[in-house]
């Protein structure tokens, strides 16, 4: 089994529905599955509407490939285009942050929306 913890966001007008239907959706495909609270944060940039964040730590039996594959479909799904950014309008933000215990997003791991999540989920 392999361990991730993922960061998820949103800041649609459904941000509310759209984080928690992720940890719902997450949930059938991780076990042993540990998830924040959901909590608003600023956008980074200062003029994009405010997110809702949760961070979200399991396990997996597929490796890195698939697993990211399947996250970034699924926020497909939820509506996100690859014009999302430039809009500002962001239906689902799915980010593996942590593989197997290694940081394999460091500028996302320091940043406090994440943080914030990650430090309830480990207390």
């Amino acid at each position: 089994m392999n361990s991730i913890v993922i960061s998820i966001g949103s800041n649609s007008r459904d941000r509310q529905w759209q984080v928690e239907h992720a940890i719902e959706w997450l949930n059938k495909h991780l076990a042993n599955t540990h998830v924040s609270s959901i909590y608003n944060s600023e956008a980074d940039n200062g003029r994009d509407p405010d997110y809702l964040n949760a961070v979200m730590k399991g396990n997996c039996k597929h490796d890195f490939d698939t697993v990211m594959k399947k996250v970034k479909e699924y926020e497909n799904v939820c509506g996100r285009t690859p014009a999302s950014k430039l809009t500002g309008n962001i239906p689902m933000d799915l980010d593996i942050i942590i593989w197997n215990d290694e940081v394999v997003r460091p500028v996302d791991f320091e940043k406090e929306y994440f943080q914030k999540g990650w430090k309830e989920i480990n207390e």
